[in-house]
């Protein structure tokens, strides 16, 4: 049997209940005068994402059931509904994957010329803490774009650089972190069109040392470059994660003197702002549980 709040027809979708109406049995309050949450609309969300996140294999109802904490029933009614919608479909196997209409939300994304606030205001704050330069760069396409930048506070700083597309990026913190992250066909072009090159004596140029440090910085999250694109300058990047799915990272470059002094408060701090950037989804559907 469903649960309330799971497969249900609210007033709202029978009779067109106008702004303002009364909360049904699959609404809730996450807090105290906070926003209504609709926990259909929540596990929709969550289904899409899961979905998404499968690629090419796709998913089936129950395990997506499983891996979310939801009954089999609901869980296969909602996929239906997202098939139905033009978001999923059905290949051969009966599993789920992405629909022709998830293209719109996907292409919509990928041409957003502005930087949104949720990503603007943990890069504000980062160079607030910090005192120095930061930054927000991503993948655009097939190259890596500064997205926006922050100068930090400190009377001797790290000149901010101009938003666009920007070279070497093997020899970026910011860049080594977006390296490590991206599809390997991604990095793969990238590199053959962007050949690394020695900048200083501390660049990492050497094919296989590189893939070794990128394979550490896949594993940790983070990249440090020390001098590696300019004399006595720094830097430290943390990847900003949506799930699995890499939206960009977060660097702060320093005068290297500064930065050894500070090394371990400095990563820190790139790593709480790309955490606070992408709310965490609970694991396994915990919420949506409690929900229930």
């Amino acid at each position: 049997m469903t649960k309330p709040g799971d497969v249900e027809r609210t007033a709202g979708e029978e009779r067109g209940a106008g702004f303002g109406a009364e909360r049904t049995a699959g609404e809730e309050r996450t807090a105290a005068g906070g926003p209504t949450r609709v926990r259909a609309a929540a596990r929709t969300a969550r289904l899409l994402l899961l979905v998404a996140e499968s690629g090419d294999e796709g998913i089936g109802a129950t395990e997506a059931a499983g891996r979310l904490g939801m009954a089999v029933p609901t869980t296969y009614h909602l996929l239906n509904t997202l098939a139905d919608e033009g978001m999923l479909a059905k290949d051969s196997r009966k599993r789920f994957v992405l629909g022709p209409l998830a293209a719109v939300v996907a292409d919509a994304h990928a041409r957003r010329r502005t930087v949104p606030d949720y990503l603007l205001e943990p890069l504000h704050a980062l160079a607030a803490e910090t005192g120095e330069t930061a930054y927000l760069v991503a993948w655009r396409g097939e190259e890596i774009v500064v997205l926006a930048g922050r100068e930090g506070a400190h009377a001797v700083r790290v000149a901010e650089v101009e938003r666009g597309p920007y070279r070497d990026a093997h020899a970026r913190a910011g860049g080594k972190v977006l390296l490590a992250m991206a599809r390997p066909e991604l990095r793969e072009r990238y590199l053959a069109a962007h050949p690394p090159r020695a900048l200083t004596g501390a660049t990492i140029s050497d094919p296989e040392a590189l893939a070794a440090e990128l394979e550490a910085i896949r594993a940790a999250g983070t990249a440090v470059d020390r001098e590696e694109l300019v004399e006595e300058v720094s830097c430290v990047a943390a990847a900003i994660m949506a799930g699995q799915a890499l939206v960009g990272a977060y660097s702060l470059s320093a005068p290297s003197s500064r930065f050894e002094a500070h090394a371990d408060h400095l990563r820190d701090a790139v790593r709480r702002a790309a955490r606070r950037a992408i709310p965490e989804t609970p694991p396994n559907g915990a919420e949506l549980r409690a929900a229930s």
